[in-house]
């Protein structure tokens, strides 16, 4: 595998994209507890434990930017449906990083307990945005003439 043939934008949304897989496993919320009786304890919750939409949709959004990064670069036998690549991969940039900020900013509660924010959503928060930063990426490669864009509108004088 010739790592070469990625761009930039191709590392940014490959490396975010592994950092929130990752950090969907960390703590991201959590309450910690004194018993009263000299005991003390917390009990967290990952990105997976408070809900799919929060957790599992953003990773899946990441793992689907990697996906086709990965064929069309390492795979140059397959055909890819001739879609805006570049303006999907913007899209689901930020569509990831909305759903973690939200949830950063919205907080969780269970059973009426609202729990603290721990610090795997954070790290999950700037792994989405840098997700996001990505797909910018990706965009603007097409905007420079990185990619397949449509012909420019002939101009009138």
């Amino acid at each position: 595998m010739d790592l070469s043939k990625l761009t930039t934008a191709d590392k940014v949304v490959a490396g975010s994209a592994l950092a929130l897989l990752i950090a969907s496993f960390l703590p991201w919320f959590g309450i910690d507890f004194d018993t009263g009786f000299g005991n003390s304890g917390s009990v967290t919750g990952n990105g997976w434990d408070v809900g799919f939409l929060w957790g599992g949709i953003p990773v899946i959004l990441g793992l689907l930017m990697v996906a086709q990064i990965a064929v069309s670069r390492f795979s140059p036998d397959t055909t890819l449906p001739d879609l805006p690549w570049s303006k999907i991969h913007l899209g689901l940039g930020i569509a990831a990083a909305v759903l973690v900020v939200l949830k950063l900013l919205i907080g969780y509660e269970e059973l009426g307990v609202t729990l603290d924010r721990k610090w795997g959503l954070f790290v999950a928060a700037i792994a989405a945005v840098a997700l996001a930063v990505g797909g910018f990426l990706k965009y603007q490669e097409l905007e420079a003439g990185g990619g397949a864009a449509p012909a420019a509108p002939p101009q009138s004088f």
